[in-house]
């Protein structure tokens, strides 16, 4: 394998969880330390990480200059070697930057995870301590970005994430992807097939037994638990809810108003009838 793995998806669609269950799969199926093991699948967004790979401080550049060394970073780390990675950037150019943060010629394969974006919209106001209104409208704003905090340096770059469904069409889109889509329901309600499918996409060395230990060890109520215990690190400071909250299908239902769930499907809706969310 050369170039780089990514495991893609709009925030708070089922990344860190997917994340979980591969550092499992790494560990023969044994329940991984979330504030440790998660690492295997690291983050080229994270600032330490651009640092290096520019080999200076990140914190002085402009929001404009790091939109275009990002895929710099990209090509750095793919030249070293790094294995899989997570992605929240879109498929596609930043404004100020001359190609996406991932550029083509160095992503070997994507995994790239969707999940119905009302239930999107109410795990990401638990997630980013915003209101449901203020998500729902970035999840429509083509400009939206993350990694950005406004009282303090942030531990990530900004990421340039667009709205839901440019995010999903950049990267379903694209002909030149190796690319394995994975909807969120299908990790809850058919695990078996839908973690086995990834594991054998990403060439993984690890047998039926190991795969169902992983997916056991990384069940959403494990990381629940092991939260509720010991915390987890990249949970947001300005969010007042656990990282790992619900995890169910169809909680929208209970949280968004019926304005809101038009707005989405209205938003959203080509998108969301491409992928099943909609008939």
């Amino acid at each position: 394998m050369s170039g780089l793995t990514l495991i893609a998806s709009y925030p708070k669609s089922g990344n860190t969880w997917m994340r979980a269950f591969l550092a499992s799969v790494n560990r023969g199926g044994e329940a991984p330390d979330i504030n440790t093991d998660l690492s295997d699948v690291a983050q080229l967004s994270a600032r330490g990480k651009v640092d290096a790979a520019i080999e200076e401080n990140s914190s002085d550049l402009t929001v404009e200059e790091v939109a275009r060394i990002r895929a710099h970073v990209s090509r750095h780390f793919a030249a070293l070697g790094e294995a899989a990675l997570k992605v929240h950037d879109a498929n596609l150019t930043a404004p100020h930057a001359e190609e996406p943060a991932y550029p083509v010629d160095v992503i070997d394969r994507v995994v790239y995870i969707v999940r119905d974006p009302r239930d999107v919209a109410v795990s990401n106001t638990h997630h980013f301590g915003k209101t449901i209104e203020d998500v729902v409208a970035r999840m429509a704003d083509p400009n939206y970005g993350i990694g950005q905090a406004q009282q303090r340096l942030n531990t990530q770059v900004h990421q340039y994430v667009s709205s839901w469904s440019r995010h999903v069409e950049s990267w379903l889109d694209d002909a030149r992807l190796n690319r394995l889509l994975v909807h969120y329901e299908d990790m809850l309600t058919d695990p078996i097939p839908t973690f086995t499918g990834v594991v054998r996409f990403l060439g993984l060395d690890a047998d039926d037994g190991v795969i169902a230990r992983a997916i056991s060890a990384t069940s959403f109520d494990q990381l629940a638990e092991q939260e509720a215990k010991s915390g987890f690190r990249e949970r947001l400071t300005q969010s007042d809810a656990p990282f790992f909250r619900q995890g169910r299908i169809g909680g929208w239902r209970e949280r968004l108003s019926p304005e809101l769930a038009a707005r989405i499907e209205t938003d959203h809706r080509v998108v969301m009838q491409r992928l099943g969310y909609l008939d």
